[in-house]
């Protein structure tokens, strides 16, 4: 019997108990640490010439026609790949 006296208050405590709030998803912004290639697709279509190539995230790599490439994978290189009149045609990761 005095084991339901002790299990009583205890579980009254535990219903009283306010949760935690969830911690905060951060959204990743570009460059840190990752391939942004979803996050750039937006630029497919679009001129070579009229983007400006500084603010594009490190590392990053712009493969013209015909142009060597090394096969290395890297994970967290972007990649931007053009057609012979400089307009983007494919982002992607590597």
């Amino acid at each position: 019997m005095k084991r339901q006296f002790v299990l009583l208050p205890m579980l009254a405590v535990a219903a009283c108990a306010t949760p935690q709030p969830a911690t905060p998803i951060e959204t990743p912004t570009l460059g840190e640490g990752g391939c942004d290639a979803d996050t750039l697709g937006y630029l497919v279509g679009q001129d070579i010439g009229e983007i400006d190539t500084a603010t594009l995230p490190r590392p990053h790599r712009i493969i013209r026609p015909g142009m060597a490439v090394t096969m290395d994978y890297r994970e967290d290189r972007t990649n931007l790949e053009l057609d012979e009149t400089g307009q983007v045609v494919r982002v992607f990761c590597g």
